[in-house]
């Protein structure tokens, strides 16, 4: 039975296989998606929100977790995935269905645009660089009069779904960047971006394309946050330059990603739990006190947990598995 499912879930070199995580990530978001009855609105509202942030921190992950490069500009790619999708329903007169799909697109084309001036850069230039494109690109919006300049943009109320349709579609979405991680951490394309982020030099020598794999991590990143731009559009409704192109939303991905473990697949939901519901929300009547407690967090994971709360409660489990037998068995004694 033990061989039968080793076979099942392990290639024959011993690699996981692919669809086991694939399934553990779209099967529970199939069965939230359908358990809308359960929830208020305002619960809907919460959830939604909290999932569009798990996605926002893995789209941010694949790109600095796993390629190696620290994007200050995630807010970007959100307020155009936003944009995008408004400018279809507002001027286009399309359902929400191909706004959606067009904010992908839009994502995506925005990351090959940028992709060429961008990855020439290393370190702390390229994420100078991200920040700038952010920076430009909320200008540009503000002086736009096209999409509504400063005051922003209203979706038609025939365009937008309501709280259970926009809850199904987070379920959805966080579901994507999940398995969209997964797959770049255990896929042979995962292993050379890690390679490359790892030891650059040694991966060219292997042979190992550089541009051309860190050019696909921007692309699957900026595809992702287009995706979540415009989930938080149809959410939001009413947006503007200040608040969907602002910092805040790259803040709080470089935040949750490193609180919950950079690099790790599960690490951005955990980091988003941590930071978004238990603090921000559970917190939100005393702003100050959350300013202060996130701080200090974020302090202490980088100067005791490193590596962020999912490894370090991983390492936990496996220290409590080896000490939990000798619990057991403190007299046992090895034979003479």
């Amino acid at each position: 039975m033990t061989s039968r499912l080793t076979a099942l879930l392990r290639t024959p070199d011993h690699r996981w296989r692919l669809w086991p995580g694939v399934a553990a990530f779209a099967v529970p978001a199939a069965i939230a998606a359908q358990s809308t009855s359960a929830f208020t609105a305002y619960q809907l509202d919460i959830a939604t929100t909290l999932l569009a942030f798990i996605a926002l921190a893995q789209a941010w992950n694949i790109l600095a977790g796993y390629a190696g490069q620290m994007s200050l500009g995630a807010s970007a790619f959100v307020g155009t995935g936003a944009y995008s999708a408004g400018l279809l329903e507002v001027h286009a007169g399309l359902g929400y269905g191909p706004a959606v799909v067009g904010a992908v697109a839009a994502g995506v084309a925005l990351s090959a645009l940028l992709a060429y001036p961008l990855l020439r850069l290393r370190g702390d230039y390229f994420a100078i660089g991200t920040l700038a494109a952010a920076l430009a690109l909320q200008a540009w919006a503000v002086n736009w009069s096209f999409a509504g300049g400063s005051t922003g943009i209203s979706l038609p109320a025939a365009g937008v779904p309501g709280p259970v349709e926009v809850f199904q579609l987070a379920c959805a979405v966080a579901a994507i960047a999940m398995i969209a991680a997964y797959l770049v951490a255990h896929s042979g394309f995962g292993m050379r971006l890690k390679a490359v982020r790892d030891n650059e030099p040694a991966a060219v020598g292997l042979g190992v394309p550089v541009f051309r794999h860190r050019l696909g991590a921007l692309l699957i990143s900026g595809g992702l946050s287009g995706l979540v731009g415009a989930l938080l559009a149809l959410q939001q409704i009413s947006f503007e330059p200040g608040g969907m192109l602002g910092l805040g939303w790259t803040i709080n991905a470089l935040l949750m990603t490193i609180v919950g473990g950079i690099g790790t697949v599960l690490g951005p939901a955990v980091g988003a739990v941590v930071v978004y519901y238990l603090l921000t929300k559970q917190l939100e009547s005393y702003q100050t006190a959350s300013v202060i407690i996130e701080g200090a967090l974020l302090i202490a994971i980088v100067r005791f947990a490193p590596r962020g709360l999912w490894p370090l409660l991983i390492r936990g489990a496996g220290r409590l598995g080896t000490l939990l037998p000798r619990l057991a068995h403190p007299l046992q004694k090895d034979a003479p």
